[in-house]
């Protein structure tokens, strides 16, 4: 049975760096984690695009930070799975919330193309 190690690892690791950016306001990482055709789903139930969710909008509320609780990565020959729990820190309030991100393997390298985000109720 084929082992993916490295592929895991290296999506736990575009995970962080997901979040880091997204935290720092890192426009050119998020840009390069973020697939062309990236379309997420929020929790409002409205779909956007990698140029919304890099465009700012989300900026104007100051994220103090952004962890996994649980995470869990699968791959799926050219497609990672990654899903948990992600807890946000903005202002005075903490967001508790389930995702599902999804991966997809182009030119032997991994860019994030879906995400979907579930707020968990306190």
């Amino acid at each position: 049975m084929p082992t993916h190690a490295n592929d895991e690892a290296e999506i736990l690791r575009l995970d962080s760096a997901w979040n880091e950016a997204y935290l720092r306001r890192k426009r050119d990482l998020l840009g390069d984690i973020l697939a062309d055709d990236f379309c997420g789903l929020v929790p409002s139930g409205d779909w956007i695009t990698k140029a919304q969710l890099m465009g700012g909008d989300a900026g104007t509320t100051e994220v103090k930070s952004v962890s996994f609780t649980e995470q869990e990565v699968r791959i799926f020959g050219d497609t990672g799975i990654s899903r948990g729990r992600l807890r946000l820190e903005v202002e005075n309030l903490r967001i508790d919330q389930r995702f599902l991100r999804v991966f997809a393997k182009r030119d032997g390298r991994w860019r994030a193309v879906a995400v979907s985000v579930t707020p968990v109720p306190e």
